[in-house]
Order: C-alpha cells, then structure tokens, then sequence
C-alpha cells in the first residue's frame, strides 16, 4: 500500500485521502516534510544520507582497526573509550562499512516497549547491523541490559547480523568475562585531522600553518569531538556572513562564541538595566534575522507574557525601535533584518536568559505559542524559531515543554496551519541524543490515549514515520499501530496508511506487525476488531511481495492471522481479500503454492470458512473472460490445498516449503 506522505511528495497536484477537498491538507504536508528535511523519502533514503555525511567527515579513532577486527570475527564488538572521543560515531561508522547503503541498519533500545525481555530478539532480522548505545547508562542499568546479552548475540550470530555496543569507561568493570575480550578502547583522533575534513567538505581549505595558532591548536588538542564539529560549523558561517575576511577572522570569531564562558554576556544583560530592553534582546536572540515589524510585535508579546508593566508615556516621547537596538548593540542591515552587531551573541543571551531566569521558562514557551499562532512569519522564520526554542528547552533538561508546545498548536481552530510547526518541534526532540529516548516513551503513553486531536495525532504520526523510523523502525511500528487502531472506521487513515508502508519496507518489521496483530488483537463473535482489520489490509500488500511471503515467521503468522479472520469474521468482511489472495496467486507463479496454502492452512479447523472460501475460488474463477483458464487453474489449486489442508488428499510437495528454520530462528 502506497503511503499517503509518499504520494504527497511526488504530486503534481492535491492528494486525495478520502472523500472531500485536501487541498489545504496537501500544502501543509508538503511543508511539514521540507521542515523535518526528509520531503518523504523513504527511511533508509534518509538513513544512507546522514551516514554518508557522516562517514565522509569521520577520522578513525585509534585502535579502530582491532574494533573492525573483532566485529568481522566475532559479529559482536564493545567500543568504549573517554567521553568526548567519538564512540558513538566510530560505532556508527563499524557498521556503515558493513551496509554502506544503510540498509539493515537500526539502533537497538534497551527496554521493551510493552512487556518482554530487556533486548528484544525479535529486532534482529538477517544481516541486520546493530547499535546498543549504553553511553549514558549507570551501573544498574546496564547490570539489567547484560542479563540478556548473551541470549541476544546468539540469535546476532544465528541471523548472520553484526552488533556494536557503546560503553562507557565506568562499566568496563562490570562486564561479563565473555565481554571483555571483545572490548576495544578506542583513543581519540587528531583535532586538527578533523577539523580539516570538516572544513574541506565545506570548500574551506586552510593552510597547515593556519591551524597552529597556540588559542585555535590547544582548543583541538583537548575539546570533544562534537565541539570541533560546531567549530567548524561556526567557521562555516562567519565564513558565509562575512566572505571578506579570511580564515583567521573566521576561526578567532568561532572560537570565542564557543569559549565564552558566560560572563561576558552576564555583564551585557546586567548593563541593560531596564526590562524593555532585557526584552529586546531575547526577542532579537529568538527571531534573529527578522524584519523589525516582527520584533516589535514578538517584544510586545513577551512583555505581555512576563506581565511586565506597561510604558504609561505617549508612544512619541518613547524612542523609536532604531534607538532601542542601538541600545542593546543590535540594528537593521541593508537588507532590513535585525541582528546583533556582535556574532555570536544571539545563542549566548539565548542560553543566558534559559539559564538564569528559570521561573521565566514556562513564560518563554508560552511566548513562542503565541508567536507561531499570531505572527506572520515565512518558513525560514518558523524553522529557526521552534529550532532555537528546542536547543534551549532541552539543554534545561524539559522535553516535556516540547510535547506541551506541539499539543497547544495542534488543538485549536488553526491547528492544520500550525501542523508543520507541531511536526518540527516533536522531531526535534526525538533527534536528540540524550532526550530522543524520553519523548519516544512519552509518544507510545500519547498514542495509547483513546481521545487525541485529529491534527495532533497526525503530527505524531509525520514523526514516526518520518523521523522515528530512521532510526529505530521498531519502536515506530509500535507507536503507529496504536494510532493505526483508532482510525479502522474512518475514511482518513494517515497512521494506518504509514503503518502498512513502514511494515512492508522490510521483512523484520513485517514479521514484528503481524506478530503485534496476532497477540495484543481482540474479536468479538461476528465482527472484526481493528486489529484483524489492520492485516487483512497488510495481507493483501503483502500478498504482492514475493520477498516477505519468503519468509518462514511471516508465512506462520500470516496463518494465525487469516485463522482469526475467518473464525471471527463475517464473510463479506474477509471475502474481498481471499479474492485479492488468488488474484496474487494468478499473478505470480512462484508464489502461487506458499499463497494458496496459507489460506487453506488458516481454515483447516473451520470446515464453514473452508466451504465459504471454495466457493468465493469457483466465483472468482467465472467473473473474468479474458483470462478465465487462469483463474480455473489457480481456483483447481487452491481446491486441492483446502483439500490437503483438511487431510483429505496429501499435500503437493512444493506446498510445505523447505527452508523452514527452527522456531527459535524465527525472526
């Protein structure tokens, strides 16, 4: 089944989800898809493209040649190593070698979503390679996780998939003697090495000589890893702003936005001794570049926020708005947008007032509410706002503010106008290292909730598919098919539409839906549950695709499923789908027996599904002129697989496959 985000992506024109004009619907998923950067590519399309910018500015560590050893030999390898020294990134890298197109791909993240072991097995598919990130993980924690590592790299070796786990230093006392002979400590690379990678990847190419400067080469020799990244983002900027100054004005800039501890913008703020102007300068932090008619009307609010008391003067004996940004070393340029004279300073009174005015902080999200709902602001503008307000959030430890802030836009009158806003604030979070994990679980509590806004759900939706399932397919599988379950009976399916496109992208994740659909659903004689609902229509897509119904565990639990339905179901529910199975069986030779014995197999006990489903074959087989040998043949089939599944004649020998694994195998 198609998904309703690709189509979006590739239209020439409106998109219909259902009954209805989607007009409006279409522009705001266009939008909402070139705000998360992803234009509704596929995940590993979005996957491959992060990893290989990744590995074109990546300098392997020392000792990363034995890590590359063990991994090849072992399938398992623990890379450990200071903070700072890249090892989650070497760790990425290990494995991009080994799938350099991203596929099999996924990070692994302890703790089930809903009850089962601490590392699920069934997240390992064949030739899947894996990242356990425990880098911010205690001791007890990690006790936990270690119970079920050994069970878990059976089944990486059984599976022919590669793991790689990330362990901090402190816990390499804790490890499991088995373990330790597959650890490496991995050293750091060379700052400058890096730094210049960075650098000519983005067409700036200094001179060796440049880098030794005492200030720039002591920041390299001793900074983590991650801050010469932003160093060189930040030479890439000063370098874009101010193109005529040179290398050396570019880094000397950079190096003192990333070396300021503080003070000075502490003293800035505190010479601005009027809380207008304190005002001010947040709001030419928060919407830096704007025109001044949007800082003056974002000012205003943020006063009204803050219940600061109003200027009782006649509006012409107060300065004008050029005088007030002079005062706060901020002006206009030529091309009329606001910035602070000095570079830099726009994160640093940012991060000053998120930092020292904390019982302000829930004004502050409030105050970007009102701005994203009541100011007119491009798509440029939007971005850099809820970007700026994300950084700020979550550097204060509050992922919550970003949830709060995604569901106040999305419950409202404007709320579709606001969908790419809600979408953006949501990803993020998810993007982040150490909070992505909090909000995944916070999002599986959401969509668990029986009453969601319609806009809300679907800006959920946007960042499972499009951004969760980058990463970590399984948890957005899982938190899809929840949102999936409330939408059986309505016309509009997003969630389900995502949910199906998701599942059938890869046969793991196939197997892990039906296993979902198969164990948590319900039926009610006479009727289908949303659940049941959800794989008849994943039956059919998979009915299409000769490389999932390969698969022994999907071919097993195709079965349960289609039992289900048929001993639940009324007939007119599940009678347009075996006519899709035997058109599928027409369709394709080779998977003419596994399709037809499937379906005989689920109606072996129910002797009235069995006679319902030969006589839905022996119509289907007379409705069509054009190729009704075809269907006789396919129908006289699927009439001796009823029959073999019942006993009453031996099956043919291509009706039980041979490449059964045993069911501990099963992925």
């Amino acid at each position: 089944m198609t998904s309703f985000y690709t189509e979006v992506s590739h239209a020439g024109g409106p998109v219909n989800m259902g009954s209805g004009n989607q007009n409006n619907l279409y522009i705001s998923l266009a939008e909402t898809f070139q705000r998360l950067g992803t234009h509704g590519k596929d995940r590993r399309a979005i996957a491959e493209q992060e990893l290989n910018w990744l590995h074109q500015r990546f300098i392997p560590p020392d000792r990363f040649g034995r890590a590359r050893g063990l991994l090849r030999d072992h399938r398992t390898v623990i890379v450990s190593g200071q903070s700072g020294n890249g090892r989650r990134t070497a760790a990425l890298m290990l494995l991009y070698e080994l799938a350099e197109d991203g596929a099999g791909m996924h990070e692994i993240d302890p703790g089930r979503d809903e009850d089962g072991p601490i590392l699920d097995r069934q997240a390992v598919g064949d030739g899947d390679r894996l990242l356990l990130d425990l880098s911010g993980s205690d001791s007890s924690r990690y006790l936990g996780v270690q119970k079920d590592l050994s069970a878990f790299r059976s089944v990486v070796e059984d599976r022919d998939a590669r793991l790689v786990v990330v362990l901090p230093p402190h816990l390499k006392g804790h490890l499991a003697a088995e373990l330790q002979r597959l650890t490496v400590e991995i050293g750091r690379p060379r700052g400058d090495e890096l730094l210049m990678r960075y650098l000519r990847r983005d067409r700036i190419i200094p001179s060796p000589t440049e880098l030794l400067a005492p200030s720039l080469a002591d920041y390299l020799a001793s900074k983590p890893m991650r801050d010469l990244a932003r160093l060189a983002n930040l030479i890439g900027r000063n370098r874009d702003s101010t193109p005529a100054g040179g290398f050396s004005e570019w880094w000397n800039e950079a190096l003192a936005q990333l070396t300021d501890d503080g003070s000075e913008t502490a003293t800035f703020i505190a010479e601005l001794n009027d809380g207008r102007r304190r005002a001010l300068a947040l709001t030419v932090a928060m919407f830096h570049g704007s025109a001044p008619d949007t800082i003056n009307q974002a000012v205003m609010s943020l006063l009204a926020q803050v219940s600061h008391p109003e200027d009782d003067r006649p509006r012409l004996d107060r300065s004008d708005l050029t005088t007030e940004l002079h005062r706060i070393g901020a002006s206009a340029g030529a091309e009329g947008r606001v910035r602070f004279d000095t570079v830099g300073r726009d994160r640093a009174v940012l991060t000053h007032f998120w930092t020292y005015f904390p019982d302000l902080r829930p004004g502050f999200r409030a105050w970007v509410g009102e701005c994203g709902r009541n100011l007119r602001l491009d798509g440029e503008e939007r971005r850099d706002l809820i970007a700026r307000f994300a950084e700020q959030t979550l550097r204060a430890d509050l992922p919550e503010e970003l949830l709060s802030l995604a569901r106040e836009w999305t419950q409202r009158g404007d709320a579709q106008r606001l969908l790419p806003d809600a979408a953006q604030v949501l990803a993020e979070g998810l993007r982040h290292d150490l909070h992505g994990r909090v909000l995944r679980q916070r999002i599986l509590d959401l969509v668990k909730e029986p009453e969601l806004p319609r806009t809300f759900r679907l800006a959920l939706t946007l960042v499972c598919s499009q951004v969760m399932a980058v990463r970590h397919p399984d948890e957005a599988v899982t938190r899809l098919h929840h949102l999936a379950r409330r939408e059986a009976t309505l016309e509009r399916r997003p969630a389900w539409d995502a949910l199906l496109t998701l599942a059938v992208s890869e046969r793991r994740l196939c197997a892990l839906l039906l296993h979902r659909l198969t164990r948590y659903g319900s039926n009610s004689p006479g009727s289908l549950s949303a659940d049941s609902r959800i794989f008849l229509a994943l039956a059919d897509s998979v009915s299409r695709r000769p490389d999932l119904c390969a698969g022994y565990a999907i071919r097993e639990r195709l079965t349960a499923g289609w039992a289900t339905v048929l001993e639940h179901g009324p007939h007119e529910d599940w009678a347009p789908h075996v006519e899709h199975w035997l058109e599928a069986a027409r369709a394709t030779d080779g998977q003419r027996d596994r399709l037809l014995a499937t379906l005989a197999e689920s109606g072996a006990h129910q002797p009235g599904a069995i006679g319902r489903m030969y006589v839905i074959s022996q119509r289907w087989a007379r409705t069509s002129t054009a190729d009704r040998a075809e269907r006789r043949l396919v129908a006289d089939h699927f009439r001796r697989s009823l029959d073999a599944a019942q006993g009453i004649e031996p099956p043919t020998a291509t009706a039980a496959p041979a490449d059964q694994p045993a069911p501990e195998a099963i992925p």
